[in-house]
């Protein structure tokens, strides 16, 4: 069985879904506390599955494959801008 082709995002819409969930009233902020934090705990679960609920309303055609694919360059901007690796 062949393995689907992942849908190919771009600059342009990494940066749009970055706007999408930089609107959601603290979300970002949370995601910056997410990454600093040594621990996973409720409110790092409730986080992740707040930005997916994002991408998920924005792409809802997408798969979970696809939806990582555009969350992993929004996660490095994101660890970038905190000084993280």
């Amino acid at each position: 069985m062949a393995i689907a082709k992942s849908k190919q995002w771009t600059e342009a819409d990494v940066q749009e879904a970055m706007g999408v969930i930089k609107a959601v009233p603290g979300l970002w902020e949370e995601l910056e506390r997410v990454e600093q934090a040594s621990v996973i705990d409720r409110k790092t679960i409730e986080a992740g599955r707040r930005e997916y609920d994002v991408l998920v309303r924005l792409h809802p055609n997408c798969d979970l494959n696809e939806l990582t694919d555009l969350y992993m360059p929004i996660r490095r901007i994101l660890r970038a801008g905190l000084g993280l690796k």
